[in-house]
């Protein structure tokens, strides 16, 4: 029903009709469409979203936005959008953004979009400017987040002694001397 909606035609003067299901798969923000507590939806980004956080720092998304959802509901419900901040059990922050659907005639249960963001880098972009691995852009991640070696090391399952070489390795890349002075060049 939502990819339905989507393909309809763009109302413009002079446009021809857009194919919004097509927009909606190639953006790289994580989307996703729920009735009540039930997925509907989610595009390409979410999927990708989904698997990497559940590989990398065994958080469900989904699990934490029906929460999320249930908890936010009066806010929801009395606003045309809203924007929430959400964490993860070990810290990891997301903005999330709820819009309600309309087009329903008083639906008993209702639909909303639900974007979701990482609060951080953006692993590509910062990967390449830096010229840093996958791995260090994890490790790089991790730090902003105000993790411990440690905590990265288990979070990575990698040795401290591991982390503490990825870290050295950030910063000459970066050309910092410290994790505050990578904080605030990355934040």
């Amino acid at each position: 029903m939502f990819a339905a909606l989507l393909r309809l035609p763009l109302i413009m003067t002079d446009q021809p009709s857009v194919d919004f299901a097509a927009i909606v798969e190639r953006l790289r923000l994580a989307l996703f469409v729920f009735r009540g507590n039930r997925l509907l939806y989610q595009n390409a980004a979410a999927t990708s979203l989904l698997v990497r956080l559940r590989h990398e720092y065994q958080v469900d998304l989904l699990v934490m936005l029906r929460d999320h959802l249930l908890d936010a509901s009066e806010q929801i419900q009395d606003a045309p959008s809203a924007v929430t901040l959400l964490n993860a059990t070990r810290g990891e922050p997301f903005y999330v953004q709820v819009v309600p659907l309309r087009g329903e005639r008083a639906p008993a249960v209702r639909q909303v979009a639900v974007s979701v963001r990482e609060l951080g880098i953006e692993r590509e972009a910062f990967a390449r400017r830096y010229g840093l691995s996958p791995r260090e852009v994890e490790v790089a991640e991790l730090v902003l987040r105000g993790y411990a070696n440690a905590e990265i090391a288990a979070a990575l399952r990698i040795a401290p002694a591991t982390t503490k070489r990825h870290l050295t390795r950030i910063f000459d890349k970066i050309g910092v001397d410290s994790r505050t002075r990578l904080i605030s060049r990355l934040a």
